[in-house]
């Protein structure tokens, strides 16, 4: 494999680092926005769980990038700091993968889960519908949350994979130098 092609591989790799970490800015905004539903409610208790999980999501973005922050790969940089910068890289996206579960999807689940026994609780409690019916009126909105936790798995598998064959090429390269 040449310099520029390594070069050019850290680069695209980089890249994804960088979008990856600007869509996980999405899961604190859900959170958020989830919560300052469910804080309407003059419920101490549920006013703290949303608390805790406006404070899990945000704390989870201050860990998720703590130690993301790298500068641009050089671009004129020697066959063994190319490699070098290749590996940090992949290490770099290693280390998102490996937290985004706690710091990311932990705190959307957790905060759609108070959303969706808000609402149950709304229905039952309200309008003095049976929890059955609730959860049958419910049903569309749970059916769209089976997917997307589902497809979230998903591309994380596919995203791991794409990883691991990325360290697979890395140990080559440095086998064969």
């Amino acid at each position: 494999m040449t310099l520029e092609k390594i070069r050019q591989k850290t680069e695209e790799l980089h890249a994804k680092t960088r979008r990856d970490r600007v869509k996980s800015i999405a899961g604190p905004l859900i959170v958020v926005v989830i919560c300052g539903f469910g804080l309407r409610f003059p419920d101490p208790a549920l006013r703290a769980i949303l608390v805790f999980a406006v404070a899990w999501s945000l704390a989870g973005q201050y860990f998720l990038n703590r130690r993301m922050r790298s500068p641009t790969p050089p671009a004129d940089a020697a066959l063994r700091t190319g490699l070098e910068s290749y590996r940090r890289e992949v290490e770099r996206r290693r280390y998102l993968f490996s937290h985004v579960m706690l710091w990311q999807f932990g705190p959307v689940v957790f905060a759609i889960a108070i959303l969706i026994v808000l609402i149950a609780s709304l229905g039952t409690a309200n309008r003095g519908m049976p929890l059955r019916e609730t959860v049958v009126r419910m049903s569309p909105f749970l059916s769209l949350i089976v997917v997307w936790v589902a497809a979230f798995f998903v591309i994380r598998m596919r995203q791991q994979r794409e990883l691991q064959r990325e360290i697979d090429e890395l140990k080559e390269i440095e086998r064969a130098n």
